[in-house]
């Protein structure tokens, strides 16, 4: 049974050790893999944004170019020019004139196949007609003369139509759109803006391109994505509220958000200018882990499995190497301790160096102990013959006396306790039980103190908690017991408190009718200290009091025993009232001398 045991511990110890050191090789390339794939995505982030960029560049020159081609269509600077002229006067011919821009643009619009909406403004920027949108949906008296496009084309000083392009939301759809001046002999009659829609169809085409997932949002909201609904909510919700993003140090652009579960890492594209939309690419973190980490994790599975088994079967070789001589020796060491004979010599039947070594050194203590043996029994020997000088025969005395009175007082203790908890078993087991626990806790202390004359009052004090314990469970609320100790650091001889417990609750609670309160003061002031045991018990009558140490072995016990410590350098007094009470008064040293004083020749 013991070398299966200790076989099974070194299996499974092998087998844990290596099952630890997978796991941790694992989490260790998981963490360097996923440092890999961040660095990695990062720079497709960067790559993914100089493509989009690039894109939209060249989607916003396409659109200038055909905004100017459109601009020079003289038709249509006829009409737009007549429409303006006409518009200060209120002419009649003025929605004639609407719907000649109107035919125009519609033929521009039809021929510039590539583009989603044509808009044509006044020089103050009031919208004549815009195509690509049902015109029922135009609302009157539509002015884009806020759009960036628009202003910088109607401005003496233009910028770039890409630096100036802009973001048009209508309804519930947006476009990116840029705008040219329809000129007139050098003067400004209009502009004509162009644009594309930004949809999902555009941002699926540039998620092909940048193999990122790409998002747009303005301030209505998202407007196309590539992620799922329950993406696009998290990461609406996430933009609302700002998100618990952790910024990256590679990119100000640039952070780690969670949408559903799934970690991103993020780009936020600005489209330049006063635009209230952005571009977002993402990059999922966890599919890039999956799609490196399936296969490793994998391979150390199917490792950690192949180590395991060859674990256990190295294991179990080496447990058989080692178990049986060690078995061997313990079956020797046991001989050993049976028979007493310390010149034994141990025979393996399947030697093993680790453990002969051990068996060497067993044998060699075992021959320096048989040694040590004869030369105690010659010491002794020896010093039974040897006469002590008057001295050390007093002191041997006065120290044989304080172990006879300390005998003493355990036998009578123990006897009461055991007492006690014998009436709980049939009354209350449970109880029995509990109280059988501390009447261990007080053999085991009673052992310990009793090895010790002088104990600290803290230990005599976790002792006598013990015995009130059981005595409390004999007496129930007959007995109340209050302390007050303002001591520090304070020495007795052990068993000093437990005696005057005992008394107060023999003599004073057992006989009386009714509720007995134990009272223990000890105090502390000028290097003395101060017990007060009072009980408010039946008394002691005026005549008993007076031989009250031939009464009982308890106090006298006790008085005994401090005398051998203390010699005269203390004092006692026991003060009772019959039907009264009793008080008990001890006052001695705060620190006992660690020897009993020798008596006087």
């Amino acid at each position: 049974m013991r070398a299966a045991k200790l076989r099974t511990k070194i299996i499974l110890f092998t087998a844990l050790l290596i099952v630890l050191v997978i796991s941790g090789s694992f989490f260790l390339v998981n963490r360097v893999v996923k440092g890999q794939i961040r660095t990695r995505l990062v720079r497709d982030l960067e790559r993914s944004q100089l493509t989009l960029e690039q894109t939209q560049t060249n989607r916003l020159r396409e659109l200038v170019a055909y905004s100017i081609i459109a601009s020079e269509n003289s038709t249509l600077k006829a009409a737009v020019d007549t429409y303006q002229t006409e518009m200060s006067s209120s002419s009649p011919v003025l929605l004639q004139l609407q719907r000649t821009v109107e035919n125009e643009a519609g033929k521009l619009i039809q021929i510039l196949s590539s583009i989603d909406l044509l808009i044509i403004t006044s020089n103050s920027g009031d919208v004549i007609t815009v195509q690509g949108i049902p015109a029922r949906v135009v609302p009157k008296n539509l002015s884009l003369s806020s759009q960036p496009s628009v202003i910088n084309s109607l401005s003496a000083n233009p910028l770039g139509y890409e630096k100036a392009a802009s973001l048009w939301q209508f309804r519930d759809k947006v476009y990116r759109i840029v705008s040219v001046p329809i000129l007139l002999q050098d003067n400004i009659i209009g502009t004509l803006s162009s644009g594309f829609e930004i949809s999902a169809n555009l941002v699926r085409s540039m998620k092909s391109n940048t193999n990122s997932e790409i998002v747009f949002y303005a301030e209505s909201g998202i407007i196309a994505s590539t992620l799922s609904s329950a993406q696009n909510q998290a990461l609406l919700d996430s933009l609302k509220t700002g998100g618990s993003q952790e910024s990256l140090p590679s990119s100000a652009q640039q952070s780690e958000l969670s949408l559903n579960g799934e970690t991103f890492l993020s780009l936020r594209v600005a489209l330049g200018g006063s635009s209230s939309g952005h571009f977002m690419i993402l990059n999922s973190i966890d599919q890039a882990m999956q799609g490196i980490m399936g296969g490793i994790k994998q391979s150390m599975v199917l490792t950690a499995l192949f180590s395991v088994i060859l674990a256990t079967l190295l294991g179990w070789g080496l447990s058989q190497s080692f178990t049986h001589p060690l078995i061997n020796f313990v079956e020797f060491m046991d001989g050993i301790t049976q028979t007493g004979d310390l010149s034994k010599k141990f025979r393996s039947p399947s030697p093993n160096y680790e453990v002969d070594v051990l068996a060497r050194s067993f044998e060699s203590m075992a021959h320096s102990l048989e040694e040590s043996q004869a030369e105690s029994a010659r010491y002794h020997e020896e010093l039974r013959q040897n006469q002590f000088n008057e001295e050390k025969l007093r002191t041997l005395a006065m120290r044989s006396r304080l172990d006879a009175l300390i005998s003493q007082v355990n036998p009578h203790f123990l006897f009461n306790a055991l007492n006690t908890v014998g009436v709980m078993i049939d009354e209350n087991p449970v109880e029995a039980q509990r109280l059988t626990v501390k009447l261990a806790n007080i053999f085991r202390r009673t052992l310990q103190v009793s090895e010790k004359e002088i104990i600290s009052l803290q230990e005599e004090l976790n002792f006598i908690a013990d015995y009130l314990e059981i005595e409390k469970a004999r007496f129930g609320e007959r007995l109340q017991v209050e302390q007050r100790v303002q001591v520090q650091n304070a020495k007795i001889p052990c068993f000093t408190l437990q005696p005057l417990i005992e008394n107060a609750i023999k003599h004073g609670a057992a006989p009386k009718i009714g509720t007995t309160t134990i009272q223990i003061d000890v105090t502390q002031w000028n290097g003395r200290l101060t017990i007060r045991v009072t009980d408010n018990g039946v008394g002691i009558p005026r005549p008993k009091l007076d031989s009250i140490l031939e009464r009982g072995y308890g106090l006298r016990n006790l008085i005994d025993r401090l005398t051998i410590h203390y010699r005269s350098d203390f004092t006692w007094k026991v003060e009772s009232e019959f039907q009264q009470g009793t008080t008990i008064l001890l006052e001695l040293p705060s620190q006992p001398p660690d020897y009993p004083a020798p008596a006087a020749a």
